[in-house]
């Protein structure tokens, strides 16, 4: 696939153009005034008028890719492969590093690498949103893999975890074998578990220790859910932990406080606790003005927490609200 010439892509043509308007930028920048000797002139204008910007190491804080495409086969491959410059350059340094790599010595093995994990599809989407994983030394990347199947891991899960967390290869096997151990103690989990949390959720795993420590405070002692239950919420909604602190307390006030939701029934419908407050308070008070708002599951006209936050206005209408979704949307306007 790297046979392509980037000359016949539309981009490069833009490219060029780009790179031909610079250089005609900066020879009129540097152009000497009429009453200097010709020869003077024509030294002058012979320094300025080519493409400097190979020649030289220094990069500026900021810049644009697109004016080093034609002279770097590094970027030239990464566009190939669908990466996004864009946002690469968006973060200068991130971007300088990229411009020194060399691609048959320094990223063309890291490819290699990560087609055996990542669908090469979306090696592109991967790269961009982690470009420094191309100077990561292949060997630390193996032992991290090898890691993996030490634990258990089978190639399915392997795959899912690098694709779902581009950053899972950056940390070293000390590093994840001790966020594993964290997440082990924390929830009494047993190996098995581990791997269901780390697959299921693999961004949990790397994610802020002291973020998720203050979620599991407010968990247990602000909301009352005991130790079985954190650990039942975060195998079911691992992402509840990374919400942010504010944000879950309010959730949670308004269905279990204002709803009068139990803790039991938000354990079988988590999903709740991870949509924002707002939809849930539009589908309740439209239930509460019909007299439907029933979550007892004992009860007749019973209506699950989850249809609160699931699928869409019509299909909530239909099979909860027995409405017309135009009376659901008049109800909108009054709030």
């Amino acid at each position: 696939m790297f046979s392509r010439v980037l000359k016949d892509t539309s981009f490069s043509r833009y490219i060029c153009r780009y790179v031909q308007n610079k250089n005609a930028s900066i020879i009129q920048q540097y152009k000497v005034p009429n009453n200097i000797g010709s020869d003077t002139e024509a030294n002058a204008l012979q320094k300025v008028d080519k493409d400097l910007s190979g020649l030289t190491p220094y990069y500026p804080k900021s810049f644009n890719l697109a004016g080093y495409v034609n002279t770097s086969e590094t970027l030239q491959k990464l566009i190939q492969l669908n990466v996004n410059l864009s946002q690469i350059e968006k973060k200068p340094h991130l971007a300088e590093k990229i411009l020194k790599l060399n691609f048959e010595r320094d990223v063309q093995g890291h490819i290699f690498f990560l087609k055996d994990y990542v669908d090469i599809e979306e090696i592109g989407s991967f790269i961009t949103k982690n470009p420094l994983i191309l100077t990561e030394l292949l060997d630390d990347l193996r032992v991290r893999i090898n890691y993996l199947e030490s634990k258990c891991f089978s190639e399915t899960q392997i795959k899912r975890i690098i694709t779902e967390n581009p950053f899972w290869l950056m940390f070293s096997t000390t590093r994840i074998d001790r966020r594993f151990g964290f997440y082990q103690e924390k929830f009494i989990l047993k190996g098995k578990d581990v791997r269901l949390l780390a697959t299921k959720q693999p961004k949990l795993i790397t994610y802020n220790l002291h973020h998720v420590n203050t979620n599991i405070f407010a968990l247990k002692e602000e909301m009352g859910f005991n130790q079985e239950e954190l650990k039942q919420l975060v195998l079911k909604k691992p992402k509840l932990y990374m919400l942010g602190h504010k944000t879950l307390l309010e959730r949670f006030n308004y269905v279990h406080n204002e709803m009068q939701i139990p803790h039991h029934r938000i354990l079988e419908d988590p999903e709740v606790l991870l949509s924002r407050n707002f939809r849930i308070k539009q589908r309740h008070l439209f239930l509460s003005r019909l007299g439907r708002a029933q979550y007892n599951p004992k009860k007749e006209n019973y209506v699950p927490v989850k249809s609160l936050v699931e699928g869409t206005d019509i299909e909530f209408c239909k099979q909860y609200a027995k409405c017309n979704v135009a009376d659901y949307n008049l109800f909108l306007k009054t709030l």
